[in-house]
């Protein structure tokens, strides 16, 4: 006889066991002897078919995608609808993340607002259904900021992806600090307002632990600025009379403070100004490239800050010993400028930058950045110990399902409520995208279907994974998934539902922001439907 080929996946066995040898094991198990006539080749044939439907092991998405990437200016809808799927908790006393807060796992009713990231962004998703079970075994998770039970399998979030409990020595993961899940949070409005904010607090303003303040002599500017923060981030800031010391005259003399206590805020402009706030270290904050309106409120908040006027011409010059800033300044408006080798530069900014070709270079170029502030970090895993229920009685655990995000935080880490029966689930996947400068070819939407599918998955992770592949490697205007899937785990077992559906969806971009965006995808979807047998 000659000798089988080695498998991959779930097909080459565990450890040194040879797959067909633990598959005959179960069966005996079961009460049935895999020597009989008609049994003899089943171990053989449960192991290849395990191959083939764990295959996505071997496959990388990525690769899959980027084999097959045009540049294409079209920025329509592409959706490809109709992609057949086949693939295959929390303990009762651990402290989940709930909106007004936190409460023990076994407390969590149907209806209840949980804490959860996305996009690294602090949000709420709501549970629409709570089911428990007994386990005998969990681990205990232990990380830099905290430490967390969950059940050997439960999914957590790491910077390759969900990892499950069980293996996570080595690994980081996503966190967020319980204790600012509460915070209001700030959407700021693109425009003039939102850029002179930032150009007065780059210039001539301070940025605490949890407040934004400006001290100046000038009422006029501290009033600008209190307005443009108002405009902007829907906040009321007051001014306050100080006095503050002044270096020429040696003496106290009379200010104005504009100040805005708000965690966020303060977090938000660390963030554009590169993580520090001082004026020597801050870097150019890009955010105001997102519109020209913007680059020109701040360049306004700036001079006013910190510029003077030009006995001759029709501009401002800024001296500043933080030449890096500078270097970006300058690029960002067309203006020459060579920093010098030691101590403080000087840039001439033109009233007349805005004007298209001005020095003959490239123009104003508008830039895309993030203006909500990134809540999440990645913390080290200290360790991954197993816990065993003592005595007779085991854990109670308790699984969520959740809606619009799958996820939740326990403890402020991020975790994906899943549990695996080994059953398939089947079904239809709907995938689009709206292109931005790049398509790939139909097929590979499939092929990208197939990869996530061919493993031992759950719906939730499996539309998640789809949608963030396609986001990450075509970096489009959006992404939307949806997949409706029959689950043998509730055909066969549990509650032996036979025509109970399950539909889960992901969004990214435009179809997550974009009300009219995600209709069309979803009316799209629906039209002319088929049953999925």
């Amino acid at each position: 006889m000659s000798e089988k080929p080695k498998r991959s996946g779930a097909g080459a066995g565990l450890g040194d066991v040879p797959f067909e040898e633990l598959v005959a094991e179960m069966i005996r198990r079961l009460g049935d002897d895999p020597d009989r006539e008609g049994m003899r080749r089943t171990p053989e044939r449960v192991a290849e078919a395990m191959a083939f439907l764990t295959k996505g092991y071997t496959e990388k998405p990525d690769v899959v995608l980027a084999d097959a990437l045009f540049e294409e200016s079209h920025q329509n809808m592409v959706l490809v609808k109709d992609i057949e799927v086949y693939s295959m908790c929390v303990p009762a006393k651990q402290i989940v993340n709930v909106v007004g807060g936190a409460k023990s796992a076994a407390r969590v009713r149907v209806g209840d607002r949980l804490w959860t990231l996305h996009d690294g962004r602090v949000t709420q998703t709501t549970v629409t259904e709570v089911s428990s079970r007994p386990a005998r075994g969990l681990v205990e998770v232990e990380t830099d900021e905290g430490t967390f039970r969950v059940t050997p399998d439960h999914p957590v979030a790491t910077p390759s992806g969900w990892v499950e409990a069980k293996n996570l020595e080595g690994c980081a993961v996503e966190w967020t600090n319980p204790r600012s899940l509460c915070r209001k949070h700030y959407a700021p409005a693109v425009g003039c307002e939102l850029g002179y904010a930032i150009g007065a607090v780059c210039s001539d303003g301070t940025v605490g632990d949890r407040s934004l303040s400006l001290v100046v002599n000038d009422h006029d500017f501290a009033r600008r600025f209190a307005g443009c923060l108002t405009r902007a981030f829907g906040v009321a800031p007051v001014i306050e009379p100080v006095s503050r010391p002044s270096g020429f005259p040696e003496r106290e003399v009379p200010g104005f403070r504009v100040r805005v206590v708000s965690s966020y805020l303060a977090n938000l402009f660390r963030m554009w100004l590169g993580g520090d706030a001082h004026h020597m270290s801050q870097t150019f904050p890009r955010v105001v490239l997102n519109s020209r309106d913007c680059m020109q409120g701040f360049i306004d908040g700036y001079l006013d800050g910190d510029g003077s006027r030009v006995t001759q011409g029709t501009g401002s010059v800024i001296v500043n010993a933080n030449a890096p800033f500078l270097v970006d300044f300058a690029d960002a408006i067309d203006a020459r400028f060579t920093p010098r080798v030691s101590g403080t530069s000087q840039l001439y900014v033109t009233d007349r930058w805005n004007q298209p070709g001005w020095f003959g270079k490239h123009g104003f170029q508008q830039e895309d950045h993030r203006t909500t502030l990134v809540e999440s970090q990645f913390v080290a895993v200290r360790g991954v110990r197993p816990v065993s229920a003592a005595g007779k009685k085991p854990f109670r655990v308790y699984s969520y399902k959740c809606s619009p995000h799958p996820t939740f935080l326990v403890g402020g880490h991020l975790t994906h409520n899943c549990e695996h029966h080994l059953l398939p689930f089947f079904g239809k996947a709907h995938v689009a995208y709206v292109p931005n400068g790049r398509i790939v070819g139909l097929s590979k939407l499939a092929r990208l279907v197939e990869v996530f599918a061919r493993r031992f998955q759950v719906q939730e992770r499996l539309t998640e994974q789809i949608a963030q592949a396609l986001w990450d490697t075509t970096q489009p205007q959006g992404v939307a998934v949806v997949i409706e899937a029959y689950h043998l785990c509730m055909m066969m077992r549990g509650v032996e539902k036979q025509n109970s559906k399950t539909i889960t969806s992901a969004m990214r971009g435009v179809f997550l922001e974009d009300q009219r965006t995600r209709d069309e995808f979803l009316r799209l979807t629906t039209s002319a439907h088929r049953p999925l047998s």
